[in-house]
């Protein structure tokens, strides 16, 4: 017998603790700005894809997957302007999004 997936309750929450570990893993750090605009984002996807508390428990796996290319996208744009940070800063958001047209194609950010 298959068990039910538990509900996730916060999927911004979710998402965000899925971004902080992506950028960890890289060795950065989120910028107070970065953090801001970036949960922004990531509340603004949510709620402008009107996703349910079941479909993200249902799709919380892709959901994390496009978070994670999301930051690898934005450490790769920090470092091809500087090098030598180690700190994620806001305009790398607007940068992956836009110029480099990650979107769409992000569920749930864009």
């Amino acid at each position: 017998m298959t068990e039910e997936p538990s509900i996730i309750q916060h999927p911004s929450g979710f998402l965000w603790g899925a971004a902080v570990r992506a950028a960890a893993r890289h060795r950065f750090k989120i910028s107070m700005p970065c953090e801001n605009a970036l949960k922004d984002r990531l509340k603004t996807g949510l709620s402008a894809n009107k996703v349910g508390l079941h479909e993200f428990t249902e799709r919380k796996t892709e959901a994390q997957s496009n978070v994670e290319k999301l930051v690898s996208a934005m450490v790769n744009a920090q470092l091809s302007k500087d090098p030598t940070v180690d700190i994620l800063e806001d305009w790398t958001i607007a940068h992956v999004l836009l110029e480099e047209k990650l979107c769409p194609g992000l569920w749930p950010i864009c």
